[in-house]
């Protein structure tokens, strides 16, 4: 019995199947036709839940913006997927001021005032997502970017409310959920992403984020999106490489789900049929996150699903062309995918 095409319903989202295509950064853009088609590749393929890349909250204000994602949101849907938006925020205040959890090189300490404001806008992002028709949005709290940074005692040095203690590094990522809450009312699915640990004995532990975890979900969050690890670790495992094992970071959901009692999505290299049934069937985890492997190939699901493993294009986990290129700013590519980025060709070539 397959558990990984059984659906699966949070709050008002019906999923038809526990496969999360998740945030990639692409250096497509995405209100665009390229991006338009490389999205929709991957709903074609069969996953259940297509999330967009991080995406600034701040043109969510603008609804000419927001307006230019309606096509978007359109075309999964009408190919049998939900569409999520992962809403970020980087360190740069709307005035290009940089700041910081804590002062850094050119970087000032963010006031507690800027914090406000900057939970308001997230609220402002989630609603405007919402009623242009995203089925769901996902709090990027991962990864070093600002969220994590308020959370990590290797960047939050603070001694106001919003640092110091364990409790006073969730107030910021808590008093953004209840504000996405408030604003999206009850029924909207939220998620949130965090990593779970930080690869240095400094950093964020585990027990860390079982704590968060269970007040996320007190908080509000339906889902959490469980990955790990940050660009300032010595060995930055946010995106392991085929040294890694495969469904890397499963323990680390399997204890964040046991401790918040909420769905958790599983993620780092989860390329097989075999590794992505066991995760489900042992009860550690309800969502799997494949995203390199639908680089690869936008098919995988389906492919899948019918038994035609044979055809599968396979991921070799080498991050030559996808995540080497997110670093510099080139539009990503792959090694064993050279269609990945020119779908949008064949669009135009059948016109």
């Amino acid at each position: 019995m397959s558990h990984l095409f059984e659906p699966i319903t949070v709050k008002t989202m019906t999923l038809k199947n526990r496969i999360v295509f998740p945030p990639i950064a692409t250096n497509y853009g995405l209100r665009n036709e390229r991006a338009l088609a490389y999205y929709t590749e991957r709903a074609k393929g069969g996953a259940g839940l297509v999330i967009l890349q991080g995406t600034p909250v701040d043109p969510f204000a603008s609804p000419k913006w927001v307006g230019g994602l309606k096509q978007l949101v359109g075309s999964i849907h009408q190919n049998g997927a939900a569409i999520g938006i992962q809403l970020w925020t980087g360190n740069e205040l709307p005035g290009g001021d940089k700041v910081a959890p804590s002062p850094k090189d050119d970087h000032r300490e963010v006031t507690a005032g800027e914090l406000g404001e900057l939970i308001q806008r997230f609220a402002v992002a989630a609603r405007a997502a919402r009623d242009i028709g995203f089925d769901t949005i996902d709090v990027h709290g991962a990864h070093g970017y600002f969220l994590h940074q308020l959370f990590s005692p290797l960047t939050n040095r603070r001694t106001d409310a919003y640092g110091g203690s364990l409790q006073k590094r969730m107030t910021f990522g808590l008093e953004c959920v209840r504000a996405i809450r408030k604003a999206v009312g009850p029924d909207y699915p939220v998620m949130y992403r965090l990593s779970a640990i930080e690869n240095t004995p400094d950093g964020i532990q585990l027990a860390d984020s079982v704590a968060f975890g269970r007040e996320l979900a007190h908080a509000g969050v339906d889902v959490l999106d469980v990955s790990a690890g940050s660009p300032g670790d010595k060995v930055n495992i946010s995106i392991p490489d085929a040294t890694y094992p495969l469904g890397t970071h499963l323990e680390l959901a399997a204890a964040i789900r046991v401790g918040a009692n909420v769905p958790v999505v599983a993620v780092g290299r989860f390329n097989t049929r075999e590794v992505c049934e066991k995760a489900l069937g042992e009860g550690k985890a309800d969502l799997i996150a494949i995203g390199r492997q639908l680089l690869a190939d936008p098919h995988w699901p389906n492919k899948v699903r019918e038994g035609r493993e044979a055809d599968v294009v396979e991921c070799d986990s080498c991050n030559a062309m996808c995540t080497a290129h997110q670093r510099t700013g080139k539009p990503i590519e792959c090694v064993v995918n050279p269609d990945l980025g020119q779908e949008y060709l064949r669009s135009q070539s059948k016109a």
